[in-house]
């Protein structure tokens, strides 16, 4: 009986990227915060803040708490390691170019479109992110990975993430700041809403049942159901509030935190094979180096706000341009380097000792 219950626990185990409590904490439960900007810019204007104020201050606070850190990670594995540079050398130097300019040309002259670009692929990104997790827990299941699972799930997200956000993309209500994002005339019209959630629901519906399918044939399992419904849940949520620059903060919260817990997971993997290529990297990756890493993270973002306050009190550009110049140059290029690390699966696959549970 005992080896029965044994075999029990380390299948169970075998279910979760790192472990129970990581996942839970870091990858699913942590779904709460996206909350918590929200109810923090509520009580700084209880207290007396102004409405303005407080949203700076939420911003500035998950910027440098989890939203740089989150950004500047990525590069630890990709420019800074010469794994990926031999594997992808036009793909690791183009986008150091490329966006940068692209962005500075769109501040300058093309600044709705810039930021309407930038929410259309920030929400592409958090999907992928999210697709690339629960795609890991049908690995880790032993179930079969097809294209098809990664679309829908990408597409249940994406779904409800738009459902609310069109009823405010047709009505001009849309807005990051004081920036209405583009959104084409001919579709300004609220039947184009409703349209838009029946057919979400029909969809939604649909994926539904083709889960019930998957859970009849042993095909999945309860970390990844529990992961999917709290994104989707959480994705038509963020745009309901009215102040989307603070909302989607929350969102920003939770799916940063979740890409340092990865990224950090996945860093000390590698130290432990000896597969990193650089002594700056490996001076970072590790169990007992997680302090120093997290510190590095929030020395690179000080560091970028260096360069915007440079741009904006040395130079004398106007301070939105600085900040969105700055952070998206930064933030375009991870968005870039991630459609490729989320295509690798290698870094997730059980180690030796773990084991996948046979669906």
């Amino acid at each position: 009986m005992s080896s029965t219950v044994a075999a029990a626990a380390r299948g169970d185990s075998a279910l979760w990227i790192r472990d129970k409590r990581f996942d839970l904490f870091f990858l699913t439960l942590s779904g709460a915060l996206v909350f918590f900007p929200y109810l923090s810019y509520g009580l700084l204007q209880r207290l007396g803040v102004a409405e303005a104020t407080s949203s700076l201050i939420v911003g500035l606070s998950v910027t440098v708490l989890v939203g740089g850190p989150h950004m500047y990670s990525t590069y630890l594995r990709t420019a800074f390691e010469p794994r990926f540079r031999r594997r992808h050398p036009v793909l690791t130097y183009l986008p150091l170019v490329v966006i940068p300019t692209l962005v500075v040309l769109g501040a300058m002259y093309a600044f709705i479109v810039l930021l309407t670009g930038f929410f259309l692929w920030a929400s592409i990104h958090v999907t992928h992110q999210a697709q690339y997790i629960s795609e890991t827990y049908r690995m880790r299941k032993g179930a079969p990975l097809r294209a098809i699972d990664r679309w829908l799930d990408g597409a249940v997200i994406l779904g409800a993430l738009y459902t609310m956000a069109m009823y405010k993309f047709v009505s001009d209500r849309f807005a990051l700041g004081s920036s209405v994002l583009l959104f084409p005339d001919f579709l300004k019209h609220r039947w184009v809403a409703i349209a838009f959630t029946l057919g979400y629901a029909a969809f939604f519906l649909f994926y539904v049942g083709r889960t019930l399918g998957e859970i009849r044939r042993g095909e999945t399992s309860w970390p990844r159901l529990l992961f999917m419904t709290m994104t989707v849940a959480m994705a038509f949520v963020v745009p309901i509030f009215n102040n989307l620059d603070v909302s989607f903060q929350g969102f920003n919260t939770w799916h940063s935190l979740q890409y340092l817990a990865l990224t950090w997971f996945i860093l000390g993997r590698e130290a432990e094979t000896g597969r990193i290529g650089t002594g700056f990297v490996r001076a970072l990756a590790g169990k007992e180096k997680t302090r120093r890493f997290y510190l590095a993270m929030i020395g690179a973002t000080f560091s970028a706000g260096v360069i915007y306050l440079f741009l904006w009190k040395g130079l004398g550009f106007p301070q939105d341009k600085s900040y969105y110049s700055v952070t998206l140059s930064f933030l375009l290029c991870h968005y870039f380097y991630d459609h490729v690390l989320f295509r690798d699966f290698t870094p997730l696959e059980p180690t030796q000792g773990e084991e996948r549970v046979a669906a």
